[in-house]
């Protein structure tokens, strides 16, 4: 009998000893948490970069119609020539990363004609004085990966402006 007593006593104690034992409690921990957080921070990274990428498309957006508005035509090319260099220059890092740019420019000849439905405007940058529309689209894979998680193959970011020509 003192042997089947002997055993039970060993059992239970190699049972508290086992429940009380912490070894590997960080791996575990680490294991449901690892996901979540590299989950986070890639989400964060992503965030991010998109918003510099939409900072560019405004600050690309703005120099376009800057030199849109300029009376004086470039030494070589156009105004939209000049308008597209500056666009490339500004947004060219984000093509490594397989981002593809529209540019559009519509010529509204006047205010006037903004109001009328039946105008056609023209795909130039207009003469003096003329309402010119600029429209620049930069679409890009997400970065990370995450916005694919979501079933967002492509981000698009766009920005408008309308400007006068000076006169």
């Amino acid at each position: 009998m003192k042997a089947a007593a002997r055993r039970r006593t060993r059992s239970r104690d190699f049972a508290k000893r086992y429940l009380r034992d912490a070894s590997g409690i960080a791996s575990i921990e680490f294991a449901l948490v690892a996901f979540i957080s590299v989950a986070l921070i890639a989400g964060t990274l992503e965030l991010a970069i998109d918003m510099i990428v939409d900072a560019t498309v405004q600050a690309a957006a703005q120099e376009a119609s800057r030199v849109g508005i300029t009376t004086t035509t470039p030494a070589t090319g156009t105004r939209q020539d000049a308008a597209q260099k500056v666009i490339d220059t500004i947004l060219g890092g984000w093509k490594q990363l397989g981002a593809t740019v529209e540019i559009t420019a519509l010529n509204y000849g006047t205010y006037g004609n903004l109001s009328n439905s039946a105008y056609k405007p023209t795909s130039d940058m207009g003469g003096l004085g003329d309402v010119i529309a600029y429209n620049i689209k930069l679409t890009m894979p997400g970065v990370t990966g995450i916005p694919k998680m979501f079933g967002i193959d492509t981000l698009t970011f766009e920005r408008n402006y309308i400007v006068q020509n000076e006169k």
